[in-house]
Order: C-alpha cells, then sequence, then structure tokens
C-alpha cells in the first residue's frame, strides 16, 4: 500500500452499497417499487383488457352451450313426437307401451300362438368330463352357418364352453338328471324367419371322425314357433313376443293366448302433452334470458367484459324471435306454437296455457307432432339449421365471433411478454442508478467522516 494515502486506503475498504438507502438513509427499494408499478400500468391494462375478451369467450360459450340444448329438444320433440298418448287397457294376453308416434284410436288385439325358441338335447354323459368324439359340429341358425370343432379328448363340458365362445347365437349349459350330463343347446332368439318354417331356425350336423368318446347325438327337443296375434281381425305374425312394428309408435309384449280379442284404447294425454312441451319451452327460456341479459345496457354495464350490445348476440335475438313465430304450413288450424298455448312474455321468454294445449289437442293432434316433424318447415328443422348458423364449427357466427376474440387475447399474451420486458430492464436500470446513487454518498460518507477524525485528532494534538 506504499505511496496511498489514509483517505485513499479507508476508500478502498468501504463495501460497494447497493439501492436499499444504507448510506444516504433514503428508502430506496420502496421509491424503486413505486417507480415500476408506475411503469406497469400499460402492462395492468394489457391483462385487464386480456381477462374482459376471455370473460367474451366465456359467454359466448355459454350461449352456444345454450342453444345445442335448445337444439336437442327441438329434435327430440321431431323424433319423438310431440303429442303425449296413454294406453289403458284390460288385457291379460298382453302389454302395451304407447310411446313417440302413436295416435289416439281403439283396437281389438288377439294373441293366437306365442313365440318360442328351438331347443335340441344331447344323449346322456356319464359325467361333465365324459369324452366327446372328435369331429364337427355344424349349426345353422335362421339361414346362418357356423362350425365348431371338437378335438381329441374334448369334454362334453368343453364342447359346450366351444359352441360358447363360438360366434353362433345359441347358448349351451348342462344339464344333470343326477345320474347322466346332457348337453343342452338353445336358440338366443325366438321363431324362425317369416315366410320360412320352423325347422329354419336350428338344423344340426354332426361329424364325427375319431375313434373314442360318445357322439352328442343332439336332437331338436321344441321346435321354434312365432307368435301370431290379430289387431282388428288382420292377422299379423311376427318371430318375437315384442312387437313395436304394427301399430306406429305402439309396443306389445305379448304374455298369454286369449280366448277373444281384449281392448286396447290409446288416449291423448294432454299432461304428458304439456310436459314435452316444457322441455322445449326451458331451454328457449335459458338461452334467451342469457342473450336478453347481455343486451340490456344499462349505465353501469361493462362493456369490456361482458357481451353489451354485441351485434352477434343482437342478431341471435332476432333469430330466436322468428323460431317462435315460425309458421308450419300444411297442418290445418294448428300452425304455430301460439296455436298450441305457447305464448311469448314481454321479457321474450316462453310459457305454456294448457287449455289452450288442451284445445289444439282435442282438435287436431295429429298436428302437434307436424308442428315439430314435417320436413324443412318444421320446428325440429328449423332449430337446428337456426343454431348451426351459430355455432356450427366451421363457420357459425358465434364460433366466428370466438374465433377473433382468442385471436386478439393471444396477440396480448404477446404484448404483455414485451411490456414485462420493459419492466423489467426499467427495474434494472433503475436499481443500478440508485446502487450507483447509494456508492456516491457512501464515498461522501466516507470522506466526510475521514476528514472529522483527522480534525478532531489534529485538535486534541494542538491541545
Amino acid at each position: 500500500m506504499e505511496g496511498l494515502g489514509r483517505l485513499e486506503i479507508f476508500l478502498m475498504a468501504t463495501p460497494v452499497f447497493r439501492a436499499g438507502g444504507l448510506a444516504s438513509g433514503i428508502d430506496t427499494n420502496s421509491i424503486i417499487d413505486q417507480l415500476v408499478t408506475i411503469e406497469s400500468r400499460p402492462l395492468t391494462i394489457l391483462k385487464a383488457k386480456q381477462s374482459a375478451l376471455k370473460s367474451q369467450v366465456s359467454l359466448l360459450g355459454d350461449i352456444a352451450s345454450k342453444l345445442s340444448a335448445l337444439r336437442d329438444a327441438a329434435k327430440a320433440l321431431k323424433s319423438d313426437g310431440a303429442l303425449a298418448v296413454v294406453a289403458t287397457t284390460g288385457q291379460t294376453g298382453f302389454s302395451v307401451t304407447a310411446g313417440s308416434g302413436a295416435q289416439a284410436g281403439r283396437y281389438g288385439v288377439q294373441v293366437t300362438a306365442l313365440a318360442s325358441e328351438a331347443k335340441a338335447r344331447s344323449v346322456g354323459f356319464a359325467s361333465d368330463d365324459a369324452a366327446v368324439q372328435a369331429g364337427t359340429l355344424n349349426l345353422n341358425v335362421m339361414g346362418t352357418s357356423y362350425d365348431i370343432t371338437i378335438n381329441d379328448g374334448d369334454s362334453v363340458a368343453d364342447v359346450a364352453a366351444a359352441i360358447n365362445a363360438s360366434a353362433a347365437p345359441v347358448s349351451a349349459t348342462l344339464i344333470s338328471d343326477g345320474t347322466q350330463t346332457y348337453l343342452s343347446l338353445s336358440n338366443d332368439e325366438t321363431g324362425f324367419p317369416l315366410g320360412g318354417v320352423a325347422g329354419d331356425a336350428l338344423l344340426i350336423t354332426e361329424n364325427g371322425n375319431g375313434g373314442a368318446g360318445q357322439a352328442l347325438g343332439l336332437a331338436l327337443t321344441s321346435t321354434a314357433a312365432n307368435a301370431q296375434f290379430t289387431v282388428d281381425g288382420l292377422p299379423i305374425e311376427r318371430q318375437s313376443n315384442e312387437v313395436s312394428d304394427v301399430i306406429n309408435g305402439v309396443s306389445f309384449s305379448l304374455k298369454a293366448i286369449t280366448a277373444a280379442p281384449e281392448n286396447v284404447v290409446l288416449t291423448s294425454n294432454v299432461d304428458g302433452t304439456a310436459e314435452k312441451l316444457q322441455t322445449f319451452i326451458a331451454a328457449y327460456n335459458d338461452v334467451a334470458s342469457l342473450v336478453q341479459k347481455q343486451l340490456a345496457v344499462t349505465d353501469g354495464s361493462n362493456r369490456q367484459s361482458t357481451l353489451a350490445g354485441d351485434g352477434t348476440v343482437r342478431g341471435l335475438q332476432q333469430s330466436l324471435q322468428r323460431l317462435v313465430t315460425t309458421a308450419v304450413d300444411g297442418l290445418g288450424s294448428v300452425r304455430t306454437l301460439a296455436d298450441i298455448g305457447v305464448k311469448t312474455a314481454r321479457d321474450g321468454s316462453l310459457s305454456l296455457d294448457k287449455n289452450v294445449l288442451k284445445t289444439a289437442v282435442a282438435r287436431e293432434p295429429s298436428a302437434l307432432n307436424g308442428l315439430f316433424s314435417q320436413a324443412a318447415t318444421g320446428m325440429g328443422d328449423v332449430a337446428s339449421q337456426m343454431v348451426d348458423r351459430f355455432t356450427n364449427s366451421t363457420d357459425g357466427t358465434l364460433v366466428l365471433r370466438q374465433r377473433g376474440l382468442n385471436g386478439a387475447v393471444d396477440r396480448l399474451d404477446d404484448d404483455q411478454v414485451r411490456a414485462q420486458a420493459r419492466i423489467d430492464a426499467f427495474r434494472d436500470r433503475i436499481v443500478k442508478q440508485f446502487t450507483a446513487m447509494e456508492k456516491v454518498v457512501g464515498s461522501l460518507n466516507s470522506i466526510s467522516n475521514f476528514l472529522s477524525q483527522n480534525l478532531s485528532s489534529n485538535k486534541q494534538s494542538n491541545s
């Protein structure tokens, strides 16, 4: 250290000051934070704008979801029918269920034969493990052929398992009478093809080629039978006891042979019809109320985070209004929703007048179904087309609006990255400036202290 003065040596030993006011006594960290906060205002604005855009995207998604529910409700009334019908009967030979498309009416139904499946049984075997003669077993079920291979050493239990594992629509089980085991075979379906004969249900061919074991000897124990019944004297035959293609919308479950026709009375059900319509009305009100809420602009409306006054949403509202006034031609006096009691309130919501509905059901019950099911012009198709214009994944109006907003959100991500980089650079710069200031102040403090010490020392020497 030769050649260096005492002041220079003192300054070299002084630590480097950083922002924090250690030398100056100023709360420089607080000052830096405040300056950075001011510099960060553009970033705060960007984040708020992005959050608002995301809220709009979410609202558009909610509207699209509710529109999809409206379309589903309209489609259900198109496919299942708006008119509810109930079946009232006192029969013992069958049960009746009235479903979509059923119309009011009265019928006399008599069951003359029940459908049953074909069954076969093998000869007796000493046990489940008894060997079966090797070869092939061919099952022809309802005109389709299936081959099952029987290997040397296969037991009767193995053969039953092989039959069940095959694609043949039959079930194989083992039955024991206490002394012997039998392989029992039955078709999975009842009856035989219409126009054919009972033998077409199940044909069995065995080809044995092994010396060991016993042949199955499968033989029919029960032939297949088709269900036979009459509706108002018209003879009908079906393969199954469950029949749903005779009277439109009506399903029969045949249970027993009847000695005489039993009455089936189908009547229109106003309460059931109202319940079906309420599903559509509720779905409409869900989307209409959300749209109305977005368009109800007030002094306090946040145009940044809501869809207040949005042109796309206003266009949707107009489309919804046109939907409920749609007139379907060719249905007689029931042509619109208003004709069946659907009323529109001042706020755009729908409600149902059951008295008007009751009159419409009594006057033209079939028109209620046509109002939703008529091709192209019915409410089912019109609602689907309207929803598709707004929610189609390619060019739906709401989808395009969402796509534009999402693009803006992505661009704001980039803007925020750049803004944050500017803030970080600003912080680094002022930290360095304050650190430099503290170093200077620290140096000056050191000089001041040095001079004070020397002055004090000189005074003491002179005294």
